[in-house]
This record gives C-alpha cells, structure tokens and sequence, in this order.
C-alpha cells in the first residue's frame, strides 16, 4: 500500500469516527470504511469476514497488535477477538439502543487500531497530515445564537474568527457562556441575536489570539509549540488568508 492510499483511509477512519463520537449508533460508517480497506488489501469484493487475515496483517504493523493487548489484556482486545465481535454484531439483524452503543465502542476501538497501522505506512510528518480539514468557523455578522448552536452541535470549544484578511482570533466556549449566563428573559434573547461582531466591539464578548502554523510545518515543530488547550490554525503556504484544517493536541496523539 503507497503512502497516499494510507493516508487517504486513514482519514476517512478518521471522519467515520468522528461521526460515531457524535452519534452513539453511527457504527456503520466505520464499518464501511473497514469493509472498503479490507477489500482494497484482499483485492476484491467480499465479506467483511474473508478480509480478516488482510486486515489483520496490517494491523500488526500497529504497536496496539499484539504487544499491548497481550500485556494488558484488561484494558485492550486482541485484534482478532474486536474484530471478530464486530463482524458477528453486525451481522445480527437489529441494531438500536444499547446493542448499538456496545457496537460503536468495539468498531471505535477497530478504526483506532487500524488508523495507527496506517500511520507506519503514511509515515505522516507534516502538519497537514494530521489536521482537520475544512474547519467550521464563526463569522463577525452571525448571531450569537448560531455561534452557540455550531459548538454544541459539533461539541467545540473553540472557533475560528477572521477580523481582517490576514488576522485571525478564536471564540471560545467559555466567553460565550459568560456572555449569556444570568441573563434570562428579554435581555437573554437580545444576546443571542446580537451578531457576534457587535457583542466583541462592546467588549462583551473577548476573542483570543490565535496561533497560525503553515500546512508544510513538520510534526517536531508543531509540537515545540504551546497549545494551552487551544488549536491551533493551519494555512495554506506561507499567507495567512487561506485557512485549511485546525490542529490540536487531540490530533497528535
């Protein structure tokens, strides 16, 4: 497998887990990324159980198979166990409530230790490589309520702002909260339709400076950086006006 085809299942691992994070039952989404990386080492179509011993030999290539489950088997399933108990469970005909939770962990746990035996292929070393791609944003002319609403729905902490074309800030969380908090009634649904621009010139709401890397910064760099719990924003090239993906410490490990 060339370094680009790893790289490329890799993310979509990465996307399908994302997904399932947020939504307890989206088991299927990993599941089909698994069944398409299987059928591209077994070179064809099959089940998903006939990819087991292609699969299971890249897995190998991951540090999670088999040293650590052999070592703490409490705590990690062998390969074979997760990957059976994931084949099994999907076939079965139903899945919803706490049969498809107990689903998603195993099928979460199968995309991880896949994602990283894909990394010894990729050998990823820059910065893009391990970004978020197409970042959800904030913009000065949207209401609070539609900041608010992007970080429960996507649970973030953080969003990126554009003041000018080349200067960026960060929304957080935790200034938001502190905007809307006590407020109840009138005044309350006032905040929230205050565009997010006019709420941070009345200094209401603080916005915070981020930190800007270039997409072509290597890993070792990007690590010498002090993310204090914030991500940091990747650009294309050496400009700071074409954003491109968002790095946090979350991505690295």
């Amino acid at each position: 497998m060339s370094p680009e085809a790893a790289r490329d299942f890799r993310l979509q691992l990465q996307q399908a887990r994302e997904n399932a994070v947020k939504d307890a039952e989206a088991f299927d989404g990993i599941i089909h990324v698994v069944e398409r990386l299987g059928s591209f080492c077994f070179g064809s179509v099959e089940s998903l159980g006939a990819y087991q011993p292609a699969l299971e030999k890249l897995a190998k290539l991951s540090a999670l198979v088999p040293e650590l489950p052999d070592t703490w088997r409490t705590v990690h399933t062998p390969f074979r166990l997760l990957y059976d108990m994931v084949k099994d469970a999907r076939n079965d005909a139903m899945h919803q409530g706490a049969s498809a939770r107990h689903l998603t962990t195993h099928a979460i746990e199968l995309g991880l230790v896949l994602e990283d035996a894909l990394r010894m292929i990729e050998n990823a070393r820059k910065v893009s490589d391990y970004m978020v791609r197409d970042p959800v944003c904030a913009h000065l002319w949207q209401p609070v309520s539609l900041v608010r609403q992007q970080m429960l729905t996507n649970s973030f902490s953080y969003l990126p702002v554009q003041i000018k074309e080349d200067k960026w800030h960060l929304v957080s969380d935790f200034k938001v909260a502190k905007y809307l908090q006590g407020q109840s009634g009138n005044e309350r649904k006032r905040r929230l339709a205050r565009p997010l621009g006019v709420a941070v010139d009345a200094e209401e709401i603080a916005l915070l400076p981020a930190k800007l890397l270039s997409d072509e910064t290597l890993i070792d760099q990007a690590l010498m950086k002090d993310f204090d719990g914030k991500p940091i924003l990747v650009f294309g090239g050496n400009s700071a006006t074409q954003l491109v993906g968002i790095l946090t410490a979350f991505d690295l490990l």
